[in-house]
């Protein structure tokens, strides 16, 4: 795909040109995942409900906690450090 180019608003808004909508597949109103990398803007389309479940069971299998569920009002915790890129 050729490199596009949008303008910035006055109130730090921009238009997705017609031709990467189209390539993502976005709609009118569809949220989608914005992140800077070094000296680059990223916005992708969401992932999918199946795909996110898909990669969560995978995360999980993997972990050896798939299918382990607490038992009612234990509650689960998440911390930082279980998140570590790379894990």
């Amino acid at each position: 795909m050729t490199a596009m180019y949008a303008t910035i608003t006055s109130k730090g808004q921009i238009t997705l040109p017609v031709e990467a909508r189209r390539a993502l597949g976005l709609r009118e109103g569809q949220k989608v995942s914005v992140r800077v990398e070094g000296n680059s803007l990223v916005i992708d389309a969401p992932e999918s409900v199946e795909s996110l479940r898909a990669r969560i069971r995978e995360e999980a299998t993997r972990r050896g906690t798939w299918g382990i569920v607490p038992a009612a009002g234990d509650g689960w915790t998440a911390r930082a450090e279980d998140f570590r890129a790379g894990d």
